[in-house]
């Protein structure tokens, strides 16, 4: 649902609640209503509390996703990492077929500390293609060519 449908939604579903609720004061009293808007004044509380502790769990990690690691390998061809694009991405890589790397041995490349949340890495690896890494675009990328 695109931001503008969302936002027509959202208005009207506020006038309907708005009115209701008038209707509803109207009918049963302001004595009842009082009642009832502080039993539903604590659902909506909860909910506000279960959203908060939602988004906090969400961006627990730093960045906007997990991070996107290639460490200690050969790559026989090229490697891309695309986060948190709003947009439509296009990578396109044409040419011959790339010649394998040698491969890496074990503990050739030292450990290092793993990143923080939402980062993207290539780290002790042999890529005989291309190494392309996109982050949080809101728009459109096209990378092209070998």
């Amino acid at each position: 649902m695109t931001g503008r449908v969302q936002t027509w939604v959202g208005g009207s579903v506020a006038v309907v609640a708005v009115g209701a609720l008038v209707v509803h004061l109207a009918v049963v009293g302001l004595d009842q209503a009082d009642k009832w808007a502080s039993v539903l004044g604590l659902f909506v509380a909860l909910a506000g509390l279960g959203v908060s502790v939602a988004g906090i769990r969400r961006g627990a990690g730093g960045g906007t996703g997990p991070s996107q690691t290639v460490e200690s390998s050969a790559v026989g061809g090229g490697v891309t990492q695309v986060a948190g694009t709003g947009g439509s991405v296009r990578i396109t890589h044409r040419g011959p077929a790339p010649v394998p790397p040698p491969a890496v041995p074990p503990g050739a490349a030292p450990a290092p500390a793993p990143p923080s949340g939402g980062d993207q890495s290539v780290r002790g690896t042999s890529a005989s293609g291309p190494v392309n890494q996109v982050r949080d675009t809101a728009s459109d990328v096209e990378i092209d060519g070998p």
